[in-house]
């Protein structure tokens, strides 16, 4: 089983959204009218690599946790409690459980269940402004509409898809917690 990113070391969290991040604003700007293939290559180099080295920054913290909530395991528990957190199984291990939980609540950043009501209350409340103002944009746009329908694309299916596995991140963390009490 594949460990979650933000378990890797941190050179591998870079480059995989270095890459990441390169390949999607090279695609994206593809979409200009006034495309230059060396502009838009350099560009996407910088691009990535800024945003690779700042969500390798930002999720450093969320790393060491994960690292730490799974010290002491071998592989098989490794497996068994990313699984736990991922796909909801109950393990049988009580370490492994307990891993699990830890890990689960990592994986959320330690926020209690009403900060993660609150932090979702607003992820779609900006959601819903964000589909606005680039309805806005595609309706008032007379060129390039296609970068716009683009970004609301991704938008649109990027942010659900987040709260949804937070969600079940966070309903597979309680059920990790009912078992062991």
């Amino acid at each position: 089983m594949r460990a979650p990113l933000v378990m890797r070391p941190a050179w591998l969290r870079f480059v995989v959204w270095a890459s990441f991040c390169a390949v999607a604003w090279g695609l994206f700007t593809s979409l200009e009218a006034s495309y230059d293939v060396e502009g838009a290559i350099l560009s996407a180099i910088v691009f990535g690599a800024a945003l690779g080295g700042y969500s390798t920054i930002a999720t450093q913290g969320v790393h060491r946790a994960a690292v730490q909530a799974m010290s002491g395991l071998d592989q098989a528990g490794h497996s068994q409690s990313i699984d736990a957190v991922l796909h909801g199984s109950v393990p049988h291990d009580p370490d492994v459980r307990a891993a699990a939980a830890r890990l689960g609540r990592a994986l959320l950043r330690n926020k209690s269940a009403d900060q993660l009501q609150r932090t979702e209350k607003w992820t779609w409340v900006l959601y819903a402004l964000g589909l606005a103002a680039i309805a806005w944009s595609v309706t008032s746009s007379s060129d390039d509409r296609r970068y716009f329908l683009v970004l609301g694309l991704i938008w649109a299916i990027g942010i659900p898809i987040s709260v949804i596995r937070s969600r079940r991140i966070r309903r597979n963390v309680a059920r990790l917690a009912d078992v062991s009490h």
